[in-house]
């Protein structure tokens, strides 16, 4: 388990990337984990413990809803596995919504990354780097 604190307070990056929200709302109903911003592109991050694909799918919706207009960017879960709930199954599952939605948005990609491959004590991986994108799973 990730406690909600703690993933708040890593050092999420991506080249030419600031920190833009940290748990904050950025429009009402929506108030993602952590958010970085590059002019009107934005990198949100999802870190969830739950198994609940019903909350995986809010989160995609949620953020496609935010992504319209003049603002672009991809939607980041980093997940704890269960035994129902691995980065293969949750992003295979998030393929059909994310499919659904991509003429609707200006979301271009969901990730699902497993915790234990995104961050330890003191590395956290840079997101688009080889690392990341060897472990990140495309929806």
């Amino acid at each position: 388990m990730i406690a909600d604190k703690l993933f708040k307070s890593l050092a999420h990056s991506c080249e030419g990337y600031e920190k833009f929200l940290n748990g904050n709302t950025i429009e009402p109903g929506y108030k993602p984990d952590y958010v970085l911003r590059k002019g009107t592109d934005f990198i949100i991050l999802e870190s969830e413990n739950s198994s609940s694909r019903k909350t995986f799918v809010g989160g995609l919706i949620k953020a496609a809803h935010f992504l319209q207009g003049e603002r672009t960017g991809i939607l980041v879960f980093i997940i704890v596995p269960k035994v129902n709930a691995k980065a293969s199954t949750i992003a295979s599952h998030l393929g059909t919504y994310f499919s659904w939605v991509k003429e609707k948005t200006n979301l271009r990609s969901v990730l699902v990354i497993e915790a234990g491959h995104y961050y330890n004590e003191s590395i956290v991986l840079k997101i688009g780097d080889d690392e990341f994108n060897r472990c990140a799973i495309k929806a």
